[in-house]
This record gives structure tokens, sequence and C-alpha cells, in this order.
């Protein structure tokens, strides 16, 4: 078989692939740590940037893992489906989501989001006694980089999440994989079980990465050609080598060899491998993606890092992490620079220093032609816009959405949809849905002009909720009928549709919606708190006490219903006390002070149900609709109306 463009030797792909050629040379610690992962409950791999972790998995232990014979779960992500409409969803922890999401990546998307991971895991658990084997990679993403506002509560919650799991299930066995500097987190939250520590590459792992690619393509390596490559990624000791840059050279040397040389021998290095150019060009493409990402241009960057990561002495310098910046960049840019191998980082005394991966970058990285950079694709910009959502970075991932749906072909209206999507969520989470509206709106059209109808359906369940929780229920039914139309079986869209009924006050016309939807799942959570609360806002309390009971644990608007519910069933003491702890944890919202006052005004303190009733009308998150507007304004008081018409 000849060279082509696409394939230059027969097995190149042995080399080309990142996660094979840095698992290479690693069958010993691959096997231990299928044995670990098979044996132990908990089971944790930890090393430092670019050690190859998920090389170890994904080329290494997966492969290995006796699917047949056990349920063994995708490599778990907690950045999965940055595109998918956030705001399509009810209440939820991303975090959560992202990974069952991950472990099932053809579910229904909207059911997964409504599921605990000790729910998802029972699901295998009821079926087979069978061990459950699953895996998150790079844990590092929640444990490191959420450290204030709500995706601190969401690491939080999503780490109980973890714990719980195992509690509850004795046949799950779980693998976290994570940088080493994640461990102490890790270990407070979860636990560590049996830990795998990776290092660099030793002399002799890396004469096995580099000889086993060659003989899968019908080449071999001589022992001579095999040191004078590992010589050329080093800068003295060559029992920790960097698995990044010997895969970077060994891959310039593969294309550049003649398909003639079957054997790659140290005059075929001489020859055919020029380290410091394909080491550069690695400098290059990481430089010019993270430019492009953070509106940088790629000179002023390769400066930056000469500035501060090498010395005057030729030598590995560092920059420490600040508030928001480090060395004047914006915080995202190095650690860009980190998940591109370019830089790596210590953790001196909670303080995260800075470094070049390896002082055999110095060279490199001068040289490094950064003047010319091909214009990023637009797939490179959406792609860059879902890494920065997922990390929190809002201002990035905007901009990089913006650049992606301006990049775009206006004929491919998928990536389009994307885009928009994607522009839709980082709206949504900055607070602003009357922001995210039209972006979900304009992506909804665009899928249904793929054809993609059930991916259309999501995209207008996110703008109906929107509306819904603006108050605004007349436009939000057309929005979710229409997405129910596109999802008939999406019990979860049927659900929403309720809500937005009951809001409009077609509140029987809602249950009826909901007796449709636990008749084919009646463990849907939901659905039944949903009907619950509906069936305690028309007076029929000892039904929905039977749903509300069942639907712990209880949300303050569910809290709120049954404590009106109580009121109606003549039991004030404990209404009173549900209502007001259900105040306490949702101060503005508007419902669950209706509730309030409805239930105090049924144990006969009309002065606090007046109180309670103009706060609901004045509240915000969310605001009352127009039927329960009118409803709050009958107990807010004569005099009251009077003085706020």
């Amino acid at each position: 078989m000849g060279k082509t463009a696409d394939n230059p030797y027969p097995g190149a792909r042995a080399f080309q692939q990142a996660d094979h050629a840095l698992y290479c040379g690693r069958d010993a610690e691959t096997a231990s740590l299928v044995d670990l992962w098979m044996t132990n409950r908990l089971s944790t791999v930890t090393g430092p940037v670019a050690s190859g972790k998920t090389s170890l998995l994904r080329a290494g232990v997966y492969p290995l893992m006796p699917a047949k014979h056990s349920n063994v779960l995708p490599l778990g992500s907690l950045s999965y489906g940055m595109t998918f409409p956030f705001a399509a969803l009810p209440d939820h922890n991303p975090f959560t989501f992202a990974l069952l999401r991950s472990w099932s990546p053809d579910d229904i998307p909207t059911r997964l989001a409504g599921l605990s991971i000790s729910d998802f895991v029972h699901r295998f658990t009821q079926v087979s006694d069978k061990p459950v084997y699953a895996a998150i990679d790079q844990m590092d993403d929640v444990l490191l980089n959420a450290r204030s506002g709500p995706r601190a509560r969401w690491r939080q919650q999503f780490l109980a999440e973890l714990a719980q799991a195992l509690d509850d299930h004795p046949r799950l066995h779980l693998l976290l994989a994570a940088r080493t500097e994640a461990v102490g987190v890790l270990a407070a939250a979860v636990g560590i079980g049996a830990r795998h520590a990776l290092a660099g590459l030793t002399f002799t792992s890396a004469v096995e990465a580099l000889k086993k690619p060659a003989e899968a393509a019908g080449r071999c390596v001589t022992d001579d050609a095999a040191s004078m490559l590992i010589d050329l990624v080093c800068t003295g000791r060559t029992d920790d080598i960097e698995p990044t840059l010997l895969q970077v050279v060994c891959k310039q040397l593969w294309d550049e060899l003649p398909v003639s040389v079957c054997e790659i021998s140290g005059w075929a290095v001489r020859e055919f491998c020029d380290a410091n150019v394909a080491l550069a060009a690695h400098c290059s493409r990481a430089i010019g993606q993270v430019a492009m990402e953070h509106e940088l241009k790629p000179r002023l960057l390769r400066m930056w890092l000469l500035d501060n990561f090498v010395t005057d002495n030729g030598s590995r310098g560092g920059a420490y992490e600040g508030m928001p910046a480090t060395a004047g960049m914006p915080n995202a840019v190095p650690r860009g620079l980190v998940d591109r191998h370019l830089l790596t980082y210590e953790t001196d005394e909670s303080a995260r220093c800075y470094r070049l991966l390896s002082g055999r970058l110095i060279e490199p990285l001068r040289i490094a032609n950064v003047d010319r950079t091909t214009a990023p694709a637009s797939a490179e910009y959406l792609a860059a816009a879902e890494r920065d959502l997922a990390g929190g970075e809002l201002d990035f991932a905007w901009r990089n959405g913006d650049h992606a749906l301006r990049s775009t072909s206006e004929s491919n209206h998928r990536e389009r949809a994307q885009a928009r999507s994607v522009l839709g969520n980082v709206a949504y989470q900055r607070g602003r849905p009357d922001a995210a509206l039209p972006h979900y709106r304009a992506a909804a059209d665009l899928l249904y002009a793929t054809g993609d109808t059930g991916a259309a359906a999501y995209q207008l369940a996110a703008a109906g909720r929107v509306l819904l929780a603006e108050g605004n229920a007349a436009d939000a039914v057309p929005e979710l009928r229409a997405a129910v139309e596109r999802a008939p079986n999406d019990l979860v869209l049927q659900t929403q549709l309720a809500l937005a009924l009951w809001q409009l006050g077609e509140g029987r016309t809602a249950v009826a919606v909901l007796d449709w939807v636990l008749s084919f799942d009646g463990g849907y959570l939901e659905a039944r708190r949903a009907r619950g609360e509906i069936l305690a806002d028309l007076g029929e309390a000892k039904s929905a006490m039977a749903d509300l009971d069942r639907a712990l644990p209880a949300r303050p608007s569910t809290q709120a219903a049954r404590g009106l519910a109580l009121a109606e069933l003549g039991n004030h003491t404990a209404a009173t006390e549900e209502v007001n702890d259900a105040v306490a944890s949702a101060q503005r919202n508007g419902q669950v002070l209706l509730y309030a006052a409805r239930a105090l005004d049924l144990a006969g303190d009309k002065i606090s149900a007046q109180e309670r009733a103009r706060e609901a009308i004045d509240a915000t998150d969310p605001p009352l609709s127009a039927p329960h507007r009118q409803l709050a304004l009958k107990l807010a008081g004569r005099r009251w109306r009077l003085a706020n018409p």
C-alpha cells in the first residue's frame, strides 16, 4: 500500500493518535490499574499535567476491561454537552448532568437531568447482579476550578452525590482521574481508595512507546534510534520523560520518513527528524489556539511566555496565579496553555505557579513562527466556547461563541444552531433570560431546517421555560406546545407544558396532562411534585398530600404547597411551620410567598397573610403568573390595594 495524503504509511495512525502514542510503554501500568479498578470500590489515578492519564484510560484501560462480563460505562466527562440548551431543563446540577450524559449519550437528555448519580447507577444494579464499572476523567475540572458562586455549590452537591452513590451501591466500582494537586480536595470529599500515581515515562517505557506503534505499522525502531529520539526531548535526566514531547517529535519523524524506509535507525533519525522544528510547531499551535480563543495577538502571547517563563540565563522561570490574572494575563490564558501541554504548574501553599512543561521547550519557543497563523475554523471557535462554558469562563465563552456564529457558513445550519445554543446558555447562566431567548428561538429554527425535530424541540422548550420563569405563561404555552408536538414522548417536556398551562389559569388541564405523564412513569418525581403543587393550589388537599409526601426531598415551592395543603386540612400549626421554613429558603419566590399567604390566612393570621401576599406581588424570582397575582391582590387587603393601584 502506497503513501497517501491521509495515510503516509500503513499504521501511521498509531503514531498520530495522541491517546495511543502517550499510552504505549505502559502495559504493566495498565494491567495494574485494571486490576485496581476491578477489585476496589473506589480507585484513583493521579499525576501531573501531561502525564498521560486520559490516554492511559482511553487507549489502555478501557480496551482491557471485560465488557462482555460486566457493566462498563463509557468514560465520564464533566464538560459533556455544552451545546444542549440549559434552560430546557428543570433545576439541575450541570456537573451531574454532564457526567450522566457522557455515561449514557444515547439517553433522552431531559430525563437524565432529573436523576442523581445514585439514581442513575440504580438502573443498572436493578436489572443485573454484575458489578458496575464507572470512571470519570479530569476530575480536577470540578475540584480546582469551582471556588465561588453557583459553581462552588454545584461542586459540593456533585461530590456529595458521588459519595452517596458509593454508599448506596455496593456493586459500584468507581475510578477517578485527577491531577496530583486535586488529591487533597478529592480525599476530603469522596476519599482516595486505591491510588495509582502516574509519573513521566521512564527510559524503558519510552523505548517501548517508540517501538510498539512502529511494529504495528510493519516497521522497526533500532535501540540506537530509540535512544537518540529520547535524548532529543530530554534536558538531562532520562528517567522522567515528557510523553507529549516524545509524541510530537515521533509524529514529525513519521511524517517525513519515505515509504521505503522500513527500519528506523540512527541514520533515519539524523536524516529525517528535526526535534526543534517539531517542538517549535507544537509551541506555535498552542499559542495560536489560545491567542485565537482570547483575542490576543500570537506574537504578544509568545513574548509574554518568553518574558515570564524563560530566565535571563536560559532556564525555566515561573509565574504565580493571582486574582484574576497571572503576570498580567487573564487566568484563563495560562490554563488554556496547560490544557495544550505548553505550560504546567505546581502548587505552593495553595498558590498555583505556572512553568513551561519542560526546559526542552525553551529554544523551540524562541524560534516558533507565530507571525502567520491560520484563520481559526468556526468549529475551533465553537469547541473553545464549549470549554470556556464548562469552565465557568462566561466572558470568553460568549466571545468565542459569537466568533463561531460569525465565521460559520450560512448553509451550515447545525453548527450555527450549536453556536446559538451556546450563546443562549451563556446569557442564561449570566441571569439574562431576555438575552437567551432569541438565541434559543433561532437555534430551534435552524435545527428544524435540518430535519432534526427532536433537537429543535429542546430549543423551543428552553424558550418556553425562559418565558415561564419571567411570568409570561401566555407566550410560554405556544412554545412548549410546539416542543411537545416535536417530541411527544418526552415526559419532561409534557411536565413543563403542564406547569405553563397552570400559570395560565388552566389548572385542571394541567392536572390531566400530569395524570397522563404519571400513567407512563409513576416514579417521575418532577411530575408528581408539579401535580401535588397544582392540586394544593386548586384546594384538593388530600390528593395533593399524596403526591407531595412522595416528592421528597422537597424544594421550597413543594414545601410551601405542602404547608397550604396542611392548612386546608386544618393542621395549622404544622402548616405555619412548613411555609415559614419555605419562605426562609426562597424569599423572592412569588409562588412560595403566595402559598404561605394562603396558609396563614386559613390559620387566621390575617396580618401575616397580608404581608406575605404583598411580598408575593413584588417577588421576581420567579414572579407570579397573572391569575396568581390577582389572588395575591385579594389577600393583600383592600387598604393596601387602594394605596397601591
